[in-house]
């Protein structure tokens, strides 16, 4: 399985509502998962299943918290997760991330005042410092390392954390 397939099994077809309530386009989506914008779906099953609003502004996807999502795969040859473009972030982050080691997802919420901790400046771009945030796996008790202290058990968790 890939990053798209594992969204659309676990998140998707579970918790958004035009999904789990039509065995059509849930038949359908499992079978051909890279036909769609899974980065959209997963943003707007984070809205509704934690009762915001979608917006997709620079800096933050929703309201009235500010955070923002994004999505990641843990890299089978390093075991890094990276997530860039972080610098334009001013509220908290929501993180979905594939584990192909597990074949499954795992959440993390970056609470606001913790996300300048985790980011680092990775290149400067036309007088822009460009941010990431990178964080390893280890299959060795299933631990993120310094990450962990930020994963939540399940999606719904990480929708509704505040």
């Amino acid at each position: 399985m890939n990053k798209q397939a594992v969204f659309m099994r676990d998140v998707v077809c579970e918790y958004h509502p035009d999904f789990k309530s039509n065995s059509s386009l849930k038949q359908f989506a499992l079978a051909m998962p890279a036909r769609f914008n899974i980065e959209l779906l997963i943003e707007e099953t984070l809205a509704h299943v934690g009762g915001m609003q979608f917006v997709d502004e620079s800096g933050y996807d929703f309201l009235p918290d500010y955070s923002d999502s994004k999505t990641v795969t843990v890299n089978r040859n390093s075991r890094v997760a990276e997530i860039s473009s972080v610098e334009t972030k001013i509220g908290a982050i929501r993180i979905t991330a594939y584990n192909p080691f597990k074949g499954s997802c795992d959440y993390f919420f970056v609470p606001r005042a913790s996300v300048a901790l985790v980011k680092e400046p990775c290149y400067a771009r036309k007088s822009v410092l460009k941010e990431r945030i990178k964080f390893t796996y280890s299959s060795r008790g299933d631990h993120y390392g310094k990450f962990e202290q930020y994963r939540v058990a399940s999606f719904p968790a990480l929708a509704l954390a505040r």
